[in-house]
């Protein structure tokens, strides 16, 4: 029980002195990317993405996507999610192509940094 009690007591004492919060930190992947490369990522979006993500303009100009707009999907997303939407592009489903074989490894990096300011 003696060293029980001595155990608590150290562990209170360790937890008096640490930060309330502890900094963010984001991952290397997480970096911003520069502005050339967000360039590049748009143009491979434009080529590859915006007829079924961006639709066509009707007569009264109003827009009609055939696929979900992707507006905010990779704002702030977790990794899970990043992940997931990576694997979406690169393997496709139903209604939509992949793109592990159409893009090379870094433009489908410039396309996700352009995904990511939407």
């Amino acid at each position: 029980m003696k060293g029980l009690r001595q155990a608590v007591l150290v562990f209170a004492g360790v937890w008096m002195f640490l930060p309330l919060e502890l900094p963010a930190q984001s991952p290397p992947a997480a970096q911003a990317a520069d502005s050339a490369t967000i360039e590049r990522g748009q143009e491979w979006f434009y080529q590859r993405c915006s007829l079924c993500h961006l639709g066509r303009v009707l007569k009264n100009e109003t827009h009609e996507p055939m696929a979900p707009t992707l507006n905010g999907v990779l704002k702030d997303a977790s990794a899970a999610r990043e992940a997931a939407v990576r694997e979406q592009i690169a393997e496709g489903s139903l209604r939509m192509p992949g793109f592990r074989h159409g893009l090379t490894a870094q433009e489908f990096e410039e396309l996700m940094a352009y995904l990511k300011t939407l």
